[in-house]
């Protein structure tokens, strides 16, 4: 299944200020091996998975549960964490897995020359499919689908992950 699904003012851009400043205030640490043969790249800040204590990641759960067809099947929230690009940094194609990836794009201002897309190949291997990260967007998409990060030209680039798998 090759779904990806992008939403636009789902959240208002008080919220959007809110969670920009709650995310930029957390601690981070070393990010992640995109592929076992690749270096870390980015930083990470996990949100934990307790719906009652995270009004960030409730607020992305609901939305994920009432934007996404597949959330029949994949309701299990998985992993919730934010991820942390610097300008320039040069992040790896990777794949999540079998199951639905929720982004969220938490940068409150953001211009085309800036960068920061998420990519994702098409099934040839040869084609890309880019997810501008607009202010509050929120892309959907199958984690089965190979994918990688750009940084920004000139700021962080921050990014809140949900990652939903089947019962």
């Amino acid at each position: 299944m090759s779904y990806i699904e992008i939403f636009d003012d789902k959240i208002s851009a008080e919220n959007i200020h809110d969670i920009f400043v709650r995310v930029a205030g957390l601690s981070y640490t070393h990010g992640e091996q995109d592929n076992p043969d690749t270096p870390p790249t980015g930083v990470v800040a996990e949100l934990g998975l307790d719906l009652s204590k995270q009004k960030v990641v409730k607020n992305m759960y609901d939305l994920y549960m009432s934007l996404c067809p597949a959330s029949d099947s994949y309701n299990i929230l998985q992993r919730a964490y934010v991820n942390l690009f610097a300008p320039g940094e040069q992040p790896y194609y990777h794949i999540d897995g079998d199951c639905m990836t929720m982004l969220y794009y938490v940068n409150p201002i953001w211009h085309p020359n800036q960068g920061g897309e998420t990519k994702i190949l098409q099934s040839s291997d040869r084609d890309v499919f880019a997810i501008s990260p607009v202010p509050g967007r929120i892309a959907i998409f199958n984690g089965s689908l190979k994918h990688t990060a750009t940084s920004f030209r000139n700021m962080h680039r921050f990014s809140v992950a949900l990652k939903f798998i089947k019962k």
